[in-house]
Parts: C-alpha cells; structure tokens; sequence
C-alpha cells in the first residue's frame, strides 16, 4: 500500500471536529446570501468537499448532527410555545 492510498483510507475514516460538528448542529439549514447565481452556505459547501475528498464519515456525521440541529430547534420552538401560550 503506497502513501496516496493510505492518504485516502485516512480520509474515508476521518471524523468531524469539533468545530465542524458544532456548526453543522446550530445551523442545520441554509442562512447563507444568495447570489445571484449562487448558493453560497457553508455546510453545502462543506458537504460538496466532504465528497469531493472522499470523506465518507465526515459526510455521515454531518448529516447526523444536521438532523440533531433541526430536531434541537423544532423542541426549543415547542418549549417556548408551551411557556408562552
């Protein structure tokens, strides 16, 4: 096994960090600007890499703590419902 391969097993096993899992969590969906022509969010972008490089876990885990991030607002959304009505 040659240097470029063990490179991309490496790849395929790396997970997110911290930080890439946090903003993943507290911003599960697309707030970015649009431009005229492009969509400019982070974590599609950040996908496409992900993808790109080969990063399968990563890809996994950030759709994992994308889901977590939408289910965390939809319950903060119900709580507040609940002591506010």
């Amino acid at each position: 096994m040659n240097l470029e391969q063990k490179n991309a097993e490496k790849r395929k096993n790396e997970s997110l960090s911290n930080s890439e899992a946090l903003s993943f969590f507290f911003i599960p969906i697309g707030f970015a600007k649009i431009n005229r022509w492009k969509n400019t969010d982070f974590n599609e972008s950040e996908i496409e890499r992900f993808k790109k490089f080969g990063f399968e876990r990563k890809i996994k885990q950030a759709s994992e703590m994308r889901i977590f991030g939408m289910i965390f607002y939809i319950s903060i959304a119900i709580i507040l419902a609940y002591i506010l009505k």
